[in-house]
């Protein structure tokens, strides 16, 4: 729910550097929050089965868009604390091996004791 709410947060933020009031982004992230339920239900089959494929998009995929979202956040003055989490996480991900499985892969990270 947090890393839900959060996104939402940091999209408003970006958004709001270009005057986007965050009534009128809750519109698209509502639509994207719903389209985002699809992939839970996938993911959680590939999770039970340990097995990725990479279905819609790779981590190495997911990572060009998390870092050209740390970018724009640096460019506009935005906190890029948890977009950088979430970067950082999928360059574990691929360094552990999964750069070309889906985003699901990232059920590793989660398992590992925080350091």
């Amino acid at each position: 729910m947090w890393s839900v709410l959060n996104g939402f947060l940091q999209g408003a933020a970006l958004l709001g550097t270009a005057n986007v009031k965050a009534t009128t982004f809750a519109t698209l992230a509502s639509t994207a929050i719903n389209v985002t339920t699809d992939y839970v239900s996938a993911y959680a089959q590939q999770i039970d089965e340990g097995k990725y494929p990479a279905t819609d998009a790779t981590v190495a995929i997911h990572m060009g868009g998390m870092e050209h979202l740390v970018q724009e956040a640096e460019a506009l003055g935005v906190n890029t604390e948890l977009p950088n989490f979430f970067l950082e996480l999928a360059k574990r991900t691929a360094a552990d091996g999964h750069a070309d499985d889906s985003y699901a892969a990232m059920i590793n990270q989660f398992r590992k004791p925080s350091n």
